[in-house]
């Protein structure tokens, strides 16, 4: 069965590319357009992975995380955030909220299955 990633982030080209990059891979992908979105998905099903953006309208990534932890099916997932951002105090905020990791934007393919292989096993 293949493993289920939602993408969380405001940009469409953004998402495309991961979204086919994950899908190459071999992964079920869902994706939304921000935090809220990202959490209305989370209601309606389980994912093994998420990857979300830090900095998207109407809901953030670092209010996302902190939301979506609270939920039974994202207690336990691994959360990896995606960002241009280079403020170190934005980042650390994110660490603390619960990510297990984060990637610096634009993604390298290469970065990607070394980070799904750490954090899914695969």
């Amino acid at each position: 069965m293949r493993k289920k990633i939602l993408i969380v982030d405001d940009s469409p080209s953004v998402l495309a590319v991961l979204e086919d990059m994950l899908d190459t891979l071999g992964y079920q992908v869902s994706a939304a357009a921000n935090g809220k979105e990202g959490l209305q998905k989370i209601e309606v099903a389980k994912f093994d992975l998420i990857i979300t953006d830090l900095s998207m309208p109407v809901m953030d990534g670092i209010a996302f995380v902190q939301t979506a932890k609270q939920h039974a099916n994202c207690k336990f997932v691994p959360i990896v955030m995606l960002s241009s951002e280079e403020d170190e105090t934005k980042i650390a905020e994110a660490r603390r909220v619960g990510i297990s990791t984060f990637l610096r934007k634009p993604v390298k393919e290469m970065q990607l299955k070394t980070i799904l292989k750490v954090v899914l096993g695969s």
